[in-house]
């Protein structure tokens, strides 16, 4: 059935002929349904795979006869599987043969097909960081190209693949300040935990962090970082920013933060 279907999608005139779209379309509704019916994911998930590797080297897009871009038969078939696979997000078993081929969604011009499959990545990361780890140099460049949405995947995957978060913090801090307020966390742990391991290596960019010390959403995670520095005996990095402490002890909304802020000032 995957060499049929195959077959069928991979002509040169799959695009315009509308039965072998629908009938390609019903068997994969059929096939993962049956497959979520009867929980054998496992049993099936690398021919799943295989089939969206190989729809993924399709055009996501097509122009229609009005001259508009929309999504292509490959799209449906590709967004479709990467759903039905991503059901099973927490088995690695099965994300270890998929996060590759992911991955491959996020590189194509279709930016509905990388909005979603951005989102399933992100959900997957917090049972599969090893496996994702791989690709770190390759989210790397995705954030770096605007995909920001993938810098919430970032804590997840650093710990088993340091080097490249090491050898990009500058292009990683520069898209802080384009990124909304969960991935602004997200890059502000990232650089926590650089800050326990390598805490020279972000001494430099500290006063990126400082305008950010005084927003609610991001206090918390900037003391963090300086208390990160601190305790790898870098206090000192931190004396140009008590201005920024004291005016944050003085504002009502941090007096939750109170005591990190006067213990970070006391080192610092």
């Amino acid at each position: 059935m995957e060499f049929r279907l195959k077959e069928i999608f991979n002509t040169p005139h799959y695009v315009e002929r509308r039965v072998d779209q629908s009938v390609v379309e019903i068997v994969i509704a059929r096939i993962t349904a049956a497959i979520r019916e009867t929980g054998c994911i496992e049993t099936y998930s690398a021919e799943l795979v295989d089939v969206l590797d190989s729809c993924l080297n399709h055009p996501m897009t097509v122009l229609n006869s009005e001259g508009e871009l929309v999504d292509s038969p490959h799209c449906k078939i590709a967004s479709d599987l990467l759903s039905s696979l991503f059901l099973h997000y927490a088995k690695r078993s099965v994300m270890t043969l998929t996060l590759p081929v992911a991955m491959k969604a996020v590189g194509t011009s279709n930016q509905e097909l990388v909005r979603n499959t951005t989102s399933y990545i992100s959900l997957a990361a917090i049972h599969n960081g090893k496996a994702l780890s791989h690709y770190a140099l390759q989210i790397i460049s995705y954030i770096i190209n605007g995909n920001l949405s993938l810098l919430r995947v970032l804590p997840q995957v650093y710990a088993d693949n340091r080097e490249p978060f090491h050898a990009h913090i500058p292009q990683l801090l520069s898209v802080l300040r384009d990124a909304d307020c969960s991935e602004k966390l997200s890059l502000l742990q990232l650089a926590s935990m650089i800050a326990n391991e390598k805490p020279d290596l972000l001494i430099p960019h500290l006063p990126q962090f400082d305008q950010y010390l005084l927003s609610p959403s991001t206090c918390t995670a900037v003391l963090n970082i300086y208390m990160s520095l601190i305790s790898q005996g870098r206090a000192h990095a931190l004396a140009p920013f008590l201005p920024t402490l004291s005016q944050a002890c003085q504002m009502p909304a941090f007096s939750g933060n109170l005591a990190t802020i006067y213990k970070v000032g006391f080192f610092a």
